[in-house]
């Protein structure tokens, strides 16, 4: 009640001072032209605002005072510690009295003090954390530490909290931390969060459920909202969430099926990439109806892209009668396909390319498909090299350049295989 009376004393002070001023403003000028009244109002607006403006600008100064000391207090106490938790020197699968005992609060937790001592000193200690996290001198192996680390000052459920009622720009830090610590996000937060205001705050959060959610969880990537807004940022995001859901052993998502509930071809491309690099075979079939319908060359090229990546037979047919009605940079795009798959039923059809095709670019790459299509393809190569014409000498010089034979062969994999363990993975 002190509190409220201080407040509401305050108020009226201010009320009455702005109330005497402006009933003597209005007084002085009320006879005046109307240009003096405009003038003098705008003069007082501004002045208002001015002073407004300072106000605020010291309130900021002395908040970033504050947090700039908080900060340095954090440092300076814990900064070095967690700095060696992360670190390669530190042994991993720390126990929770070990990380007491770095981090010097034993007498602090046992007389049951609080360390941190407020909401702000929380997490400006998580943004410290996160930041250590993401540098380059952290040993992102080391997550149990980190999660000991955590544990023991209960900040899993503060970021949660924090999610829930602090503001749009506290709660994508919150979520972007909570997916940097590797923390299991309750999927009643998640609930709460898909239906914020903000659409990136919406975003933010199914990312987060990619790593504990089902199938049936994760519709909103099959919404108009995802359909209309979908970029590389999301693709970047999906690819490396599905290789930690892959490495925790949680079983990936139908991404052709996630393909064929959107209606932007851009949006179906995405899908249908990470298909590919995700060593998704046996959703192959569902695109072919997408195939046959669609008319969106980008589209008809990753489909055919991922076929062959992940070596679909079945497709080598549909691909073969298609080639004829697709325009240059599609067709190159099935041969590469058809040739990843190497079942030899193509070679006729690679030949009919490097002769009627009128683009030297579908003409080299036919040649180069030929050449890669094992010992039959290679023989194949060898008699057209062989009757070569003088015009078509310039195709055959590549394969007997040794810089530029070096690049001649076909890559057959696109898949997430890292070789180093990122804060991501």
């Amino acid at each position: 009640m002190d509190t409220i009376s201080w407040i509401t004393y305050y108020l009226n002070l201010w009320l009455a001072y702005a109330t005497y001023w402006l009933t003597f403003l209005y007084k002085a000028y009320c006879d005046y032209p109307i240009e003096v009244r405009i003038a003098v109002t705008l003069i007082t607006f501004c002045s208002c605002s001015i002073v407004a403006l300072i106000f605020i600008t010291f309130d900021r100064m002395r908040r970033r005072a504050k947090w700039t000391k908080t900060m340095k207090r954090l440092e300076k106490r814990f900064g070095k510690a967690v700095e060696y938790l992360l670190s390669a020197e530190c042994k991993p699968n720390m126990t929770r009295m070990e990380v007491v005992e770095l981090l010097g609060v034993d007498d602090e937790l046992s007389n049951k003090k609080d360390v941190l001592r407020d909401n702000r000193e929380k997490m400006l200690f998580c943004r410290m954390v996160y930041f250590k996290c993401i540098s380059g001198n952290a040993t992102h192996s080391r997550h149990e530490n980190l999660h000991q680390l955590i544990n023991l000052f209960s900040l899993r459920e503060f970021l949660e909290k924090v999610t829930s009622v602090g503001s749009y720009r506290k709660k994508s830090d919150a979520l972007s931390m909570l997916r940097t610590f590797k923390l299991y996000v309750s999927p009643w937060v998640i609930n709460q969060l898909r239906v914020s205001k903000n659409k990136y705050v919406q975003r933010l959060a199914m990312y987060a459920s990619i790593m504990s959610s089902s199938d049936s969880d994760l519709d909103y990537f099959e919404t108009d909202f995802f359909d209309d807004n979908c970029c590389i940022y999301d693709e970047i995001e999906l690819g490396f969430l599905l290789q930690r859901r892959r490495k925790s052993g949680v079983k990936l998502p139908n991404l052709a099926n996630w393909a064929l509930h959107q209606k932007n071809p851009n949006t179906q491309c995405v899908f249908v990439r990470l298909m590919r690099r995700f060593d998704q075979k046996e959703y192959c079939p569902q695109l072919e109806d997408l195939f046959r319908i669609s008319s969106h060359k980008k589209l008809i090229e990753e489909i055919s892209r991922t076929w062959g990546y992940l070596n679909y037979s079945e497709s080598e047919k549909m691909l073969a009668d298609s080639i004829l009605m697709q325009p240059d940079d599609t067709k190159v795009a099935i041969m590469h396909a058809v040739t990843r798959m190497a079942t030899g039923n193509s070679l006729d059809m690679l030949v009919d390319e490097y002769k009627e095709a009128t683009n030297p670019h579908v003409r080299f790459e036919a040649l180069r498909c030929l050449y890669n299509y094992g010992k039959k393809g290679l023989a194949q190569f060898r008699e057209l090299e062989a009757a070569k014409t003088e015009d078509e000498e310039k195709f055959f010089s590549f394969f007997n350049n040794p810089i530029t034979l070096a690049k001649i062969r076909l890559d057959k994999e696109q898949a997430y295989h890292p070789s180093v363990e990122t804060v991501y993975i």
